[in-house]
């Protein structure tokens, strides 16, 4: 498959009946109004992007920003059409736009099929209605049920677009979330960790003390459960965290929160940390370590005379019995992924278990991940 070449076209706040306490769209893209997006503008920018390189991508024009299918009829007719004559010249491969749940009954999307547009990219933020109440998103989570529902009717590829860590977000919402867009069955999701932007409520109140963003580790781990989640139920996420621009770069619009431009690697690092600890978990469970005498052999000592500190096992005199040997081994393409960034996978793995003998191994010789314990194969 070829990769993928998208074309963006701001549209910040456009058809918004609401304003979100988190969004300020202008501040995020750097960009703010649309009078630049002439028919004339739109269809340079589409022979800019794809110059001589037709044949190297599926190049795909996005409407973002705002909430397309919410913006006057006649604004959307003028947006789309040239994007359309492009798509009929054979100079793009495809057209979508983002929008709101509650903004895309059977005419709005008639029309967006009328010019091809294929995608849909719902701002679902969150499937807990306390928090798209204290957001001001003005939708339920009901209405994106039957929004997805309806595009996917109609035959549309949708996407989701979650916001991790607004106000009032724990883990049981962040589980609640999960559950219920995979019951969706989108074709794709995005996750966004929610930012204090300049110019929002949001940053109203973080100020006053009634809203505490998340930490970037807090950050890193929700996104990495969202995407293993939604991975495990063959659901691409195609995105973790905000694209970097310049005006998030430079400080000016940023007040507070997990701004980090290597988030979706750090999520990655994590989903990675997060599997090898499950195979530990896995290995030192009693069912393992006590029940599989074919597996391991303990008569060298008496089990009801030791204890578990850590993860190694000490006789009441104090002597080590036991200290496990892992080893973790990778193809050169998932290095980064598994030591993770600047090393921090194995940075944590020496400040956490100590009482581990952990090898790190290159292996050429395979493409996929193994953790390795006590001679016990675990595939990552």
């Amino acid at each position: 498959m070829k990769p993928f070449g998208m074309i963006p076209f701001f549209i910040p706040h456009v058809g918004c009946p609401y304003v979100c306490t988190f969004c300020n769209q202008s501040r995020i893209t750097g960009q703010s109004g649309i009078s630049h997006l002439t028919p004339d503008y739109i269809k340079k920018t589409i022979t800019d992007y794809v110059g001589k390189k037709r044949n190297d991508k599926f190049w795909e024009v996005a409407f973002y920003g705002g909430s397309f299918t919410a913006i006057h009829r006649d604004l959307q007719h003028t947006l789309l059409e040239p994007a359309y004559e492009m798509l009929q010249q054979d100079i793009i491969d495809g057209i979508r736009c983002s929008t709101r749940p509650d903004a895309v009954g059977d005419k709005a999307i008639t029309l967006l099929q009328s010019y091809g547009v294929k995608t849909v990219e719902l701002g679902v933020q969150s499937m807990n209605d306390g928090i798209l109440v204290d957001a001001k998103r003005g939708h339920t989570a009901q209405e994106v049920v039957d929004a997805v529902a309806r595009l996917k009717q109609r035959g549309m590829t949708v996407g989701v677009q979650l916001l991790p860590g607004l106000k009032g977000e724990t883990w049981e919402t962040i589980l609640e979330t999960a559950i219920a867009v995979v019951k969706l069955e989108p074709d794709f999701v995005r996750i966004y960790p929610v930012l204090v932007i300049e110019n929002t409520e949001l940053a109203d109140q973080y100020r006053s003390g009634e809203y505490e963003p998340l930490s970037t580790e807090q950050a890193i781990k929700y996104c990495a459960f969202l995407k293993e989640w939604f991975e495990q139920h063959n659901i691409e996420v195609i995105r973790t965290g905000l694209q970097s621009t310049e005006e998030l770069d430079s400080g000016n619009s940023l007040v507070a929160g997990p701004y980090e431009p290597a988030m979706g690697e750090l999520v990655v690092n994590e989903q990675y940390k997060q599997r090898i600890e499950r195979c530990i978990d896995e290995h030192l469970s009693s069912e393992n370590l006590l029940g599989k005498q074919n597996d391991y052999n303990f008569s060298h000592f008496d089990c009801y005379n030791t204890h578990k500190v850590g993860c190694r096992f000490y006789s009441d005199s104090g002597d080590i019995l036991m200290k496990h040997r892992i080893v973790i081994s990778y193809p050169r393409s998932s290095t980064s992924k598994v030591r993770g960034l600047k090393n921090r996978n194995i940075l944590y793995f020496q400040e956490m278990y100590p009482q581990f003998s952990i090898d790190w191994c290159e292996d050429n010789t395979r493409n996929t991940v193994r953790c390795c314990i006590d001679g016990l194969q675990y595939m990552l």
